[in-house]
């Protein structure tokens, strides 16, 4: 479907229609604070609204959600211990979007990740 489309598409990604998706890469490397998260949803809204107009955006909700390593490393005694437990907890995290729109065909809800 096209909304899950412009979530997972990065401006600049589809060279015949380089506007098209939306741009979450500023929260790259930026702490997840309310505000962040915010701003987060203001650009999936906007995306909504521009590139599927058709649909009614009627709740948007955004949280950030650390993906499993699915096995603990062993700590080099070099390394710091807070970095060393936060490399145990792993670094990694998705952005969890998730969407209740209403279509003509009726509600839709919808749940995307993606990678920022």
């Amino acid at each position: 479907y096209k909304l899950q489309a412009v979530l997972e598409t990065r401006p600049g990604q589809l060279p015949w229609q380089p506007q098209f998706g939306c741009d979450l890469t500023a929260l790259v490397g930026q702490p997840a604070t309310a505000q962040r998260m915010a701003e987060a949803r203001w650009k999936v809204e906007q995306a909504v609204k521009q590139w599927v107009p058709e649909v009614e955006l009627l709740d948007c909700r955004v949280q950030v959600v650390a993906l499993e390593t699915g096995h603990e490393r062993g700590r080099d005694p070099a390394t710091p211990l807070a970095e060393a437990a936060l490399l145990n907890l792993g670094s990694q995290a998705v952005l969890e979007v998730e969407l209740d729109v209403m279509t003509d065909q009726g509600l839709l809800a919808m749940q995307a990740q993606v990678e920022v």
